[in-house]
């Protein structure tokens, strides 16, 4: 049976704590009123010498999550990007991982399809109108390949289980 994906059920994990031994997952969200997932296909396009049009492949994708929140001092992904924004992070310092879970998307055993990716976070923009709450405005650029795989959700909490591949012979 068909039916239309709430926005509530595309979701993303920010690993807050990237330097602990263990990962430390925010849902990302809280203060926003949209966000998208970006992914700026790179494409190359040639002309066959037996052919009079173009052949486009699909070679690779620089996915990001674009946003802007409010400033809400004491969410866990606010206070970890303002962090970032404040020390002005670059390279591995403003290096983390990010997890996309695709709620609606259930498996047999009842988890969801998930990916976790490595990631840098870079700001675009903080501030905003006298009298209002302020945004900060920023990207989780995905890096890399994913890994493919599966999450539960525990108190509100995501425990990522990776996908293995059996090879048969």
């Amino acid at each position: 049976m068909s039916r239309f994906v709430k926005r509530t059920e595309i979701m993303a994990f920010l690993n807050t704590a990237p330097t602990a031994d263990t990962e430390t997952w925010a849902l990302v969200g809280n203060g926003m009123t949209s966000g998208s997932y970006t992914y700026e296909a790179q494409e190359t396009s040639e002309t066959y010498i037996v052919n009079d049009n173009a052949t486009t492949t699909v070679d690779s994708y620089a996915l990001s999550v674009d946003g802007e929140m409010k400033c809400i001092f004491g969410d866990e992904v606010y206070d970890y990007i303002n962090g970032l924004r404040y020390q002005l992070a670059t390279g591995t310092d403003a290096e983390t991982t990010v997890l996309l879970v695709d709620k609606y998307d259930v498996t047999e055993d009842q988890s969801f399809k998930a990916q976790k990716f490595a990631c840098s976070i870079s700001i675009s923009s903080y501030g905003g109108d006298g009298g209002a709450t302020p945004t900060i405005a920023f990207k989780i650029n995905v890096n890399g390949d994913p890994v493919n795989g599966t999450v539960t959700l525990t108190a509100g909490k995501p425990v990522f289980t990776e996908e293995t591949t059996t090879i048969e012979g």
